[in-house]
């Protein structure tokens, strides 16, 4: 299982490395982000796979009713490796990264002073407790947004780790939602797959990957098609931005038919974020958290 982890990581960083080549002006963010990846990998390494005892037939039950499988609550967090990971990014915040640096130097001062509560935090974070969030913010000085990204970044690995465990243990192909089977988060981004087209989405929350229903709005279901469309960047055609005007949400689709792979799509959300500027200037609304939260 640690192979496939370690596989989906390998994605990431080859699809950063085509990137660099494609989109110079954007090196710094992705030179930051290679490091971060590096960072997870080798938390993930320390982080073990949680042992989760969930009966065969109550499996079963909750995908025939369309309930997810996890409460995003309950999945495991490994505390040691999640500091480590978390020291770790506010090191390299503070040192690789200007917007970040005073945050990452200020966190990591609340920390050695013991005045960051991680527990607290990661369990808001899981919770999506956002008015805990910014007491933790407060008391340590540092914008909410960069404490949670930082926090969700941190906790990925152990999010990883559950998912994998918890998606041994059922048949995916009965899955018919269009949110997560394993802690039922919102698709953050998708790719079109295969012949066919297929769309494959990434959760928003836990890193899991899984089809869409076709034809549908992911967010609303509607399947009424003179309410669902799609448009392009200019130039971009391997990117659709898919809205929908029954509830203004979009989701951003990338077209791996040709050579691409949907395991490196965290990396495309953080490159087309013009597509989220354009979607939102155009009155649409990304329902699912962005990858990074900044």
């Amino acid at each position: 299982m640690f192979a496939e982890i370690d596989d989906f990581y390998q994605h990431m960083q080859n699809r950063l490395e085509q990137c660099r080549e494609e989109r110079t002006g954007l090196e710094e963010i992705l030179d930051f982000y290679s490091k971060v990846l590096s960072a997870q990998q080798e938390a993930q390494h320390e982080t073990p796979m949680p042992e989760i005892d969930l009966a065969e037939d109550r499996l079963n039950v909750k995908i025939n009713e369309g309930f997810p499988l996890m409460d995003p609550e309950d999945f495991s967090v490994d505390k040691d490796s999640l500091e480590r990971l978390f020291r770790n990014l506010c090191h390299l915040s503070s040192d690789e990264n200007p917007v970040l640096a005073s945050a990452g130097k200020t966190l990591l001062e609340a920390s050695d002073s013991s005045k960051l509560d991680m527990t607290g935090l990661s369990k808001a974070v899981l919770d999506n407790n956002a008015e805990a969030i910014d007491e933790y913010a407060k008391d340590v000085g540092v914008p909410q947004p960069v404490l949670q990204a930082l926090a969700k970044l941190s906790l990925q690995p152990s999010l990883l780790a559950t998912a994998a465990v918890v998606a041994k243990g059922f048949a995916e192909e009965k899955w018919q939602q269009s949110y997560c089977p394993i802690c039922g988060g919102l698709p953050a981004i998708a790719a079109l797959v295969g012949e066919e087209g297929k769309r494959e989405a990434l959760c928003s929350f836990c890193g899991h990957f899984w089809q869409l229903p076709r034809l549908k709005c992911p967010y609303c279901s509607t399947d009424k098609q003179e309410d669902l469309r799609y448009f392009y960047g200019e130039g971009e055609d391997l990117y659709r931005v898919y809205v929908c005007e029954q509830c203004k949400g979009y989701i951003k689709v990338v077209d791996t038919r040709e050579g691409g792979d949907p395991r490196g799509l965290a990396v495309d959300d953080v490159v087309t974020t013009h597509l989220d500027l354009l979607a939102e200037e155009e009155g649409y609304q990304r329902k699912a958290p962005r990858l990074w939260g900044i």
